[in-house]
Parts: C-alpha cells; structure tokens; sequence
C-alpha cells in the first residue's frame, strides 16, 4: 500500500466527514485558527521529524511514496501532519460545541 493510498483510506473519511457535520458552522474565525495550528504544526514536527530519519530511526520506502521529498520526508508525511491535525480540529471543535460524536 502505497502512503497516499493509506491517507486517502483512513484520514480522507473522517476528515470529509468532520466536514460534513461543523461545515455549515465554520466561520472565519476557525480557519484563521486552523491556519495558525496548520503552521505550528509544521514548525514543531517537521524539525525532529527529519532529525530521525536521518538519523535512521525510521524511513520510508520510496516505492511506496510520490518521490517528492522536503528534506529527509516524502510530501506524504507532511500531508498527514495536516491531515491529521485537521480531523483532530474537527473532532475537538464538535466536542467543544456538545455535537454527538459519529
């Protein structure tokens, strides 16, 4: 299975989903909000991230990745770093606002 594949089938589902259910209900505020978590994010994994893999604590199969790399990481891993801390965003916002969880 390829990383992208792995994204699309288990962070792709719960985040249209989160979409789904908070869309109608995103203002403004929560994108600029996103946007600056998006960016520390980034700042805060991507640094230590790296460190390990060229360290060679652990890696990634490069048949198994697009080939577009940032540093020592496929764009997949970065992609899941947003990924993922937008279907936490969703789901916290949800909780935050008393919403059933799915």
């Amino acid at each position: 299975m390829t990383y992208a594949r792995f994204l699309a089938i288990f962070l792709l589902p719960p985040l249209a989903l989160g979409i789904a259910l908070e869309g109608r209900r995103l203002a403004a505020r929560h994108f600029l909000l996103l946007g600056a978590l998006t960016l520390v994010v980034l700042a805060w994994t991507s640094p230590w991230d790296n460190l390990a893999v060229a360290m060679g604590f652990w890696g990634f199969d490069p048949e198994r990745t697009s080939g577009l790399w940032i540093g020592w990481l496929p764009i997949e891993e970065y992609t899941f770093f947003l990924l993922q801390t937008w279907v936490a965003a969703l789901f916290v916002l949800r909780k935050l606002r008393g919403g059933a969880t799915p």
